[in-house]
């Protein structure tokens, strides 16, 4: 179907469910704001319809609208299998920095209906690695993942350093800072004080 003839039925019904074909077409053409309009009264007229939904998250994407874009998406999972609208979340999530679970149940879902997509293999590789075990000189055991290789500076491993990336819950790299400073014999006292502690939280996380 052409453009002028999806452009006329549009007019003729706003609630056509022709109008996210047409949205798609101006989606294509880079025409946001024309795309957006027409999903905005599409559905203002035809309010269920999933497609429409779906290609305005795409143009929320385009817009650098994430959040939005978010949102809608998984409204949209919840009620019906688009693959596209899996990846396009799965690709959101990741750039939102969402919790590794979150993350992992969406690739799981995923993985069950396309098992041998390249892509899916992908996110299998990157985000559901074995984990492995790893024994703490003061006897506390914590989990790491295999894929996860952590290495700080001689100069950056300092108190500041430590406590910004406590502050950031980036404890990984904050036991990699005490480490380092172990290794190196500095500040005994204040590794001494902060190490159990550090590890207790990485405990936690990983339970």
């Amino acid at each position: 179907m052409q453009l002028k003839e999806l452009e006329r039925l549009f007019a003729a019904n706003f609630g056509s469910p022709i109008f996210p074909v047409l949205a798609e077409y101006y989606l294509k053409d880079n025409q946001l704001d024309r795309a957006a309009k027409v999903c905005t009264i599409g559905l203002k007229h035809n309010s269920n319809n999933l497609h429409g939904e779906f290609i305005l998250s795409k143009i929320l994407v385009k817009e650098k609208k994430l959040l939005e874009a978010e949102k809608k998406l998984k409204i949209i999972n919840k009620g019906s299998v688009n693959i596209e609208g899996m990846f396009l979340l799965i690709d959101i999530l990741i750039q939102l920095n969402r919790n590794p679970i979150t993350i992992k149940k969406q690739i799981s879902k995923l993985n069950q209906l396309l098992p041998n997509h390249r892509k899916v293999k992908q996110y299998i590789e990157k985000y559901l690695l074995p984990e492995k075990t790893l024994v703490i000189n003061e006897g506390i055991t914590i989990t790491k993942k295999k894929s996860k290789i952590i290495k700080i500076d001689n100069k950056l491993a300092t108190k500041t350093m430590y406590n910004l990336l406590l502050t950031q819950k980036k404890y990984y790299h904050a036991l990699e800072v005490l480490n380092v400073m172990e290794l190196n014999k500095k500040n005994p006292q204040f590794i001494k004080k902060h190490k159990p502690d550090l590890l207790n939280k990485i405990n936690k996380r990983n339970r």
